[in-house]
Parts: structure tokens; sequence; C-alpha cells
């Protein structure tokens, strides 16, 4: 995924962006069936858990482009970053994902808001949203909305989702852009039997070791909140970030849910 600084209007924003990060990946991507049918990996009992991709080659950038000045340039050698793999698809098996971000240190924090933004196969805004100001640094996370009486992901295509984070409400050009993909799948029989049997943590395993990332992060996020001080957990989500080359961030403090406006 590459990304960005957002132009003047939103359709510069998702245009140019998406020009940026996307090399020519398209919504109605099959590259991996409906039925995901890769359950090979073995779980090793009490070994750290590790993200093991499944699908093509098409590499990401994870943090913004743009060299000007803007309300989010990390003191460090750390910047805002998405947490999710380098290569697609990036699955899921549920209608409505939650996505993780990492916002950072700041020498000085002037975040107006974000505002997120999903796009179907057609390249249709199905999905926008405008959030509270967060200042605090570390990883959040976002809720993408329920409607039961709306189907939200169609299964087997391949969505893009936009976070924007505002920087000047009046030049939107100071504003900062990353972004993603997301698909959701089914997973085969044999796959689904092991996942009823399985604990919290031996489900965030299996969907890992699987290929499906959006499940077990959201697991393993939910598990750390609700044990923060188990240190198996933090070596499991530590575990998970370096397989994705994301361990610059793995001992960032875990957030919340950002409000909408």
């Amino acid at each position: 995924m590459k990304h960005r600084i957002v132009k003047k209007s939103l359709i510069g924003i998702l245009f140019s962006t998406s020009l940026f990060w996307m090399n020519a990946t398209t919504a109605q991507s099959q590259s991996m069936p409906v039925e995901q049918n890769i359950d090979s990996t073995k779980i090793v009992p009490r070994a750290p858990i590790k993200y093991q991709h499944f699908g093509d080659e098409k590499r990401m950038r994870r943090i913004p482009g743009g060299v000007r000045d803007h309300c989010l340039r990390g003191i460090d050698k750390n910047h805002l970053t998405v947490l999710v793999p380098e290569n697609n698809p990036v699955l899921t098996t549920v209608e409505r994902p939650k996505l993780f971000f990492y916002l950072p240190k700041t020498a000085k924090t002037s975040v107006k808001g974000f505002e997120l933004i999903l796009h179907n196969a057609d390249e249709k805004v199905i999905y926008q949203q405008k959030y509270k100001a967060n200042q605090q640094p570390g990883i959040f996370s976002l809720d993408l909305p329920a409607d039961k009486n709306q189907r939200f992901l169609e299964l087997g295509q391949e969505y893009n989702w936009y976070l924007i984070v505002i920087c000047n409400r009046k030049d939107k050009s100071f504003d900062q852009t990353v972004a993603g993909t997301v698909k959701q799948i089914v997973p085969d029989k044999k796959l689904t039997s092991k996942l009823k049997k399985a604990s919290p943590r031996e489900r965030a395993a299996l969907y890992a070791a699987n290929g499906i990332w959006y499940d077990s992060l959201t697991i393993l996020a939910q598990l750390r909140r609700q044990r923060p001080n188990d240190i198996a957990l933090q070596t499991d989500w530590q575990s998970i970030l370096e397989s994705v080359k994301l361990e610059n961030i793995s001992s960032e403090l875990l957030l919340g849910e950002l409000e909408t406006e």
C-alpha cells in the first residue's frame, strides 16, 4: 500500500493515493477463492503467534508519503502507520472487521480529527465517517458500522479503505492518509471445525497461521485489553507484529476506539 499527502479535494485524495500505493490492485481481485482452503499450517502449542501470508506478492506501503510538515510527524523513527501485512490480499471472515492504526508521539500535536472512507468493488464510496481528534500517541482501532438490514462487505470482493488524519481544516494538503484493503472470505470446513473448539487465544493463532489477519489481530487486542499484565499475550502481540515487519511499534501503547463526531 502506498500513500500520499491529501490534495485539495476528496476526489484528488482518493485518486492520487490509490495510484501511489496500489500496484494496479483491482477490487475484483480473485487471487483467492471465497472459501479459503489453506489449512495446512500446524499450530505449535504455546509457541508465539505468527502471521502466515497466502496470496499474491503485491507490496503495499503502510506509512504516508510526502515531505511537507504536518501534524503527525514523529519525533523519533516511528510515523503514522497502518497495522496490516505488506502483501495483498488482507483477509477477514467477518463482514465488519476492526481496523488498527498507530499514531506517533509528536513534538507538537495539532490533529483536528479523522475521517474513514471505504470504497467497494466499483470504486463507489459505501461508507464515510468522521471521528474526534485523539492527541494521545499509541495504537487505536476503528469499528466499521453495524447495520443488520444492509450487507456491508460482499464475499470474495476486495475493498479499499482510507484513513485521513485532518491536520488543517482550511488546507487539505497538510492532511495525512494511510490506506489498506480488506477481503471477506469463508474458512473451509476443516478450519471452521477447529475454530469452534478453540479458546480465544487458539483462534487468534489459527487465524494468523491461515493468513486471516484482521480476525487474529482483533482477538489478540481484545485479550490484551482484558489481561494487560499477561506476559504470554504480550509476547504473542510482539510476535505477530514482528512477523509482518512492524516490530518498531510492537511495544507501543494499545489504546481503545476513536469516537465518531
